[in-house]
Formats: structure tokens, sequence, C-alpha cells
């Protein structure tokens, strides 16, 4: 089965074909003596080695090592039996070169072959004094298999042939230069056209993350701080994005002590919470601010202890545990650092809706000894995957 890229080629030879029959038929028929209806024509295909005598022509090709490889084998096999093929590569097409006279360098005809782009062929072609032009443009697969091969050299040999007897099909000066100019331009933009922004990378469902956060704790204790891990799920659309996500915070061990009694407080945070994010900035990796709402359980592990003084009246109660459940709200900002890794920070607050004390059990009644704030600023660091 035809392709149909293999159709537009066929008939862009065949077209080519054409022209050049009907040029090799009229200069043969100039050629040949009265008389002698059967005078070979000058210039007609040999098979096997190049006729002696027969045109040089200057191939130059331009693009990918491989690939001019390739084509020089098969230029080589299907152009040698009338021309005299000389090969050379540079690094790109010059179109001054192309329009520069080698009328005494030897040279019957040049050609340029640009297979800088995998999708498209460009190929150029001018006589010795620079008078007369071709210029053909093949589609090639972008794999350039076989049949781009042989696709370009079949077009490289009938246009070679056409150029040659036929000025008819050739371009002058003014014309080349105005369709080369066409297609090697890059289109300009209008002033005061926007500028296309890079389309932002595509950010995974699955967030992780790890950080470090400090919190407020007390007017006795101070501050309490630990490692903790971040397991999210989130989308986007345009600039706006949502995650939903939980959170596991380690509190290492704050110690509580007065004369009386002492007190060693472990805290284990969990938390849930619903992020909104905006881009502020477009591009692969922007920049992003936004908010934070949730609600968690603060697990405590109190263990009492004999005070600073020594031994005590206080005989100090069991360690045990306790659940506190605790509301958080906060200012959320994210900093590319790559592609894939995002610099976090958030300033957030916490609240106690329920007020959480550590008395000391009297004979009287109960003292506090501890109590936390219900209102609690804090402030975490970490990096995002």
């Amino acid at each position: 089965m035809i392709t149909k890229r293999a159709t537009v080629r066929l008939a862009v030879a065949a077209a080519i074909a054409l022209s050049a029959a009907r040029a090799l038929a009229s200069d043969g028929t100039a050629a040949a003596p009265s008389g002698s209806p059967g005078a070979p024509v000058s210039g007609a295909p040999v098979s096997g080695a190049p006729v002696s005598g027969a045109p040089v022509v200057e191939i130059v090709l331009t693009g990918a090592a491989d690939n001019l490889g390739a084509i020089r084998t098969a230029l080589e096999s299907e152009a040698r039996s009338a021309f005299t093929v000389r090969f050379r590569t540079a690094p790109r097409f010059d179109p001054a070169a192309l329009f520069a006279t080698r009328a005494s360098s030897g040279v019957a005809l040049s050609c340029w072959i640009d297979v800088s782009d995998p999708r498209r062929a460009a190929l150029y072609f001018t006589d010795p004094v620079a008078d007369r032009f071709l210029v053909r443009s093949i589609e090639l697969s972008g794999g350039f298999d076989e049949l781009d091969r042989e696709s370009v050299a079949q077009v490289v040999e009938l246009s070679l042939r056409s150029l040659r007897v036929d000025a008819r099909a050739s371009l002058d000066r003014e014309q080349a230069r105005a369709l080369i100019l066409r297609q090697t331009t890059p289109p300009e933009v209008p002033a005061g056209a926007p500028v296309p922004a890079a389309a932002p990378a595509r950010r995974r469902a699955l967030e992780l993350g790890a950080f470090y956060g400090v919190t407020t704790h007390s007017a006795e204790v101070g501050l309490t701080h630990g490692p903790g891990v971040r397991v999210a799920l989130g989308g986007s659309w345009g600039k706006h994005r949502l995650a939903l996500d939980t959170r596991f915070q380690y509190q290492f061990e704050r110690r509580y002590e007065e004369p009386r009694i002492g007190l060693d407080l472990r805290t284990i945070a969990l938390r849930a919470d619903a992020c909104w994010l905006y881009s502020l900035a477009t591009g692969v990796t922007p920049l992003e601010v936004g908010v934070r709402l949730g609600a968690g359980i603060d697990h405590v592990d109190a263990a009492p202890r004999p005070g600073s003084a020594g031994p005590s009246a206080f005989v100090p109660s069991d360690a045990s545990a306790s659940n506190a459940l605790v509301l958080v709200a906060g200012s959320v900002v994210k900093l590319p650092l790559s592609r894939d890794l995002r610099l976090f920070t958030e300033l957030f607050v916490e609240l106690d809706p329920a007020r959480v004390r550590y008395e000391l059990s009297l004979e009287q009644g109960t003292e506090t000894v501890l109590a936390r704030h219900r209102l609690r600023p804090g402030v975490l660091v970490g990096i995002e995957l």
C-alpha cells in the first residue's frame, strides 16, 4: 500500500522527470546532425561509471552526519551515470554562497542539500554564473528512512538535468532570492503583540514533602519543635491549585520544672488540611502563594517527676496520655528549586478550642502548674516533590 507521503513524493518526482524529459528531448533534437535522428544526447546517462567528460556537480550537504552519509551513498548510485559529483559539508546553508559565481571553478552545477530539519529537506540548485536557480522542498518522515533517501536522490538527479538543459524551468536571481528569504526568515512578531508564555510544568497529583516546624507552647515551656512529613493529593486548573493533605510531626520532648514538681512532655501532631495556591508568575516553575485551613489532634504524653527542690511531699502520678483537638490556619509560599523540587514555607496559627492545662492535685483542690496557649503561632520550612 502506498502511503500519502510516498504518493506526494512520486508525483513531485514525476513532474520533475517530465520537465527534464521534455528538455532533454529538445536538446537532443537540436544537437543531432541532419539525417542522424539517432544521434546520442550530450550528457545522457550510461550505466556504470561516470561518462567521460561528464559535467562536474558540486553537492554541499548540511545536517546530521549520519543523514549526510546516507544521502551521499544514495546520490552516488543515482547521479554518477550522468555527472561527476563532488561532495563537501557545511555547518549550515549559506544563501550568499549559493548566489556567488563559480564560472572559473570548473563546476557546471551546484546543489545545496539541507536536512537540518528531520521533517523537511530543502534543496537549492544553481548554474556556474548564478543566474538560474531551482528551489525544492521535500517532506520527510522524521526518521530519514529508505523512502526519504530515495526521494532526495531522485529529486536531486532530475533537478540537475532540468537545470542543465531547460532555462524555462528555472528561477532568476530575484525570484530565487525572494523564495529563499521566505523559507529561511522566521515570521515577524507584530510590535506590541504578547509573547506566548512557556507552558507551566505539569504538576503530579501526588505530592510528598518533609519539613521542620516550630510552634509556641506556653509561658512555662516556650517552644515545641520537630520534623514532619506531608502527603497530599492535588489538582490544577489555570493558575490555581487545590491540594488535600495529611501531616505527621514528632515534637521533641520538652521539660517543665519547678521546685515542687516537674513534667516531661512529648507530642505527636496529626493534621488534615486543605491548601489553595495561586501562581504569581507564569513559566515552567512558577512561584506560588496561598492559604491552608485544617484541623487535627495533638497526642501528648505527660510524665510527672519530682521537682528541682529534691524530695517533696508531692508524689508524682503515673505517666498519662491525652488528645487535644486543634484548629489551624496559615499562609503558604512555594519557591521552585527545579522542575520537580520546591521549597515551601508556612506561617500559621493553631487554636485549641478547649484550654489544655496540667494541674497539681492538692488536698484543698487543684492548682494549675502549666497551661498551653490557646492561640499559638508557628512556622515551618520544607522540601516538596
